[in-house]
């Protein structure tokens, strides 16, 4: 059910994981303002000592999430039905796996997947000694985009999904991050300021990810409509676009997961699969599915060995005035276990989210659609865009009159000199009625963005008031309070060139994130494999 703000107060709004974020966030928005530099500097210096020192914690723990989605798939647990045996679905199939998508990484493979392939292949990591541009080069390339952009991920989102999920609809628990502790620790995990600590960490958190999200969105949608109608590229420019993204996304927030969400998902998710079934079509097929066969298998192949990577020798010897990463030999930190934690960092509110999705659903089914099917769709994305984008760098000749490069010898080139921001829209250009079609992928980014915030906020809005269990929507002011707030710290970082820190923010906010994940796993599966919940476990299974 829905309630008003009257009831939310009624019911208690949660000072303290609404203050520290708003605080928090509102300091680095003042510090971003009058002195950016020395603020970034600070941060940079941080961010390098954690990930420096804390990549093999990221990597290790990013394995034992994937393990454990094997585990839950294949182990009788997975036969629960979430919400008891006569629980029915609420959403399709197709909804549930829309709406997964939207809300988890389909902002980022619009941004990335013309992008990464290219950049890896050009630029892959130099302590391996594998020449950039080269064969073994586009391979490795495309295997760490699959190892960014699919299993990996996904698992972080569903690792907190599953448990939150028994938690909530099988053993009735709060509907809360804290609640995921409550299989092993019942009733101790509810206490008030266990509660408090945790939610208000993933408050924290999710806060800083979306706003880093839009900030990339904002650059990504400006670079668009500069290319399209030549708007130019200012601060006016980037606040008329965030207002529009702001106001949106609280329309449908406000509307409800039913209403507003399903119905953008739904059309985010058709937008994703026409546009990858045209760039296959219309562009290389067979090279495409060449080059996918053989860096999927290269990919699946070295799994455990690519997620652990963590350069401990660095002896990278690359040129002087390189950056700090590739000087140091810390490719992976940079690349691999940035976006690891930086996942981690969504982790718990994506978890929380998917759950409303899942009642009536068998565990095994939760696992199957919030992680293996989205993961796929994230591999042969990158798959089609990557092997695409890869054949305009090589084989440029083939494409001579269908894509202007600005005078640019190869596309690479034109990336660095425009941003990996206009790389999508130029990659398009190759695809016939691209006229037509870069409006309707500018739409596609918009949009994209706008399901992510819309289900960021609305659960954002539900864990900031007790509770909740019995409460299907948070308050219309208490989601356009945190729509308003994302949207403005976004904005002020990006106008500020500070988006970097917002990024290092919730990288940082990533770690407590993960440890929390590893704690809760453990309990889990000693909850899991006790004896003395067998029988409880039995009773909950689908027959």
């Amino acid at each position: 059910m829905n309630i008003s703000m009257k009831e939310a107060r009624k019911r208690g709004l949660r000072p303290a994981v609404i203050l520290f974020p708003v605080l928090i966030f509102a300091t680095l928005i003042i510090i971003g303002l009058v002195d950016g530099k020395a603020f970034i500097g600070m941060l940079n210096t941080v961010f390098q000592s954690l990930m420096v020192n804390g990549s093999w914690f990221i990597s290790l723990g990013t394995l034992i999430s994937v393990i454990f989605m094997i585990f839950v798939f294949f182990h009788p647990i997975g036969k629960v039905k979430l919400g008891g045996k006569d629980a029915k679905p609420e959403f399709s199939m197709w909804n549930w796996f829309a709406i997964s998508l939207c809300s988890g990484i389909g902002t980022g493979i619009v941004f990335w997947g013309a992008v990464e392939p290219l950049k890896f292949a050009m630029e892959p990591q130099a302590s391996l000694g594998i020449t950039p541009g080269s064969s073994t080069a586009v391979i490795w390339a495309l295997s760490k985009s699959y190892m960014q952009w699919s299993f990996a991920p996904y698992a972080t989102y569903a690792i907190f999904g599953v448990v939150i999920a028994f938690a909530y609809f099988n053993l009735r628990k709060p509907y809360c991050v804290s609640s995921a502790f409550s299989p092993l620790l019942g009733q101790r995990a509810e206490k008030k300021w266990v509660r408090g600590v945790v939610d208000t960490l993933t408050v924290f958190a999710i806060t800083g990810g979306v706003a880093g999200s839009l900030g990339y969105g904002l650059l990504q949608i400006g670079s668009g409509l500069s290319t399209l109608f030549g708007m130019p590229l200012n601060n006016l420019t980037y606040s008329l676009i965030c207002l529009f993204i702001v106001v949106v996304y609280n329309i449908s927030s406000i509307s409800g997961m039913k209403k507003g969400i399903k119905w953008l998902s739904d059309k985010n998710a058709w937008m994703f699969i026409i546009l990858m079934v045209l760039a296959f079509v219309c562009g290389p097929a067979q090279w495409i599915c060449n080059l996918f066969t053989e860096s999927f298998g290269s990919f699946v192949s070295t799994f455990v060995e690519s997620i652990t990577a963590v350069s401990p020798f660095t002896d990278a010897g690359t040129a002087a005035g390189s950056v700090w990463y590739e000087s140091s030999g810390l490719w992976p930190q940079w690349w691999d276990q940035f976006a690891f934690v930086d996942y981690f960092a969504f982790a718990p509110i994506v978890g929380l989210f998917c759950i409303k999705l899942a009642k009536g659903r068998t565990i095994r089914e939760f696992v199957l659609m919030n992680w293996f099917v989205p993961a796929m769709f994230g591999v042969l994305w990158f798959a089609v865009f990557g092997g695409l984008t890869l054949d305009i760098q090589f084989n440029f000749a083939a494409y001579a009159g269908r894509v202007d490069l600005q005078g640019c010898a190869t596309l690479y080139d034109y990336m660095l000199k425009f941003g990996n921001e206009a790389m999508m829209l130029k990659v398009i250009e190759v695809i016939p009625l691209a006229s037509i079609l870069k409006p309707i992928v500018l739409a596609l980014i918009v949009l994209s963005f706008v399901t992510m915030a819309d289900s960021m906020t609305s659960t954002v809005s539900l864990m900031t008031i007790n509770r909740n269990e019995d409460v299907e929507e948070a308050p219309a002011a208490l989601k356009l309070m945190w729509g308003i707030l994302m949207g403005v710290a976004a904005l002020v970082l990006t106008l500020t060139g500070n988006i970097e820190g917002i990024k290092m923010i919730k990288t940082i906010a990533g770690f407590p994130i993960l440890l929390l994940g590893l704690i809760m796993i453990g309990m889990f599966v000693v909850y899991v494999l006790k004896k003395e919940n067998k029988k409880t476990l039995q009773e909950m299974m689908d027959d």
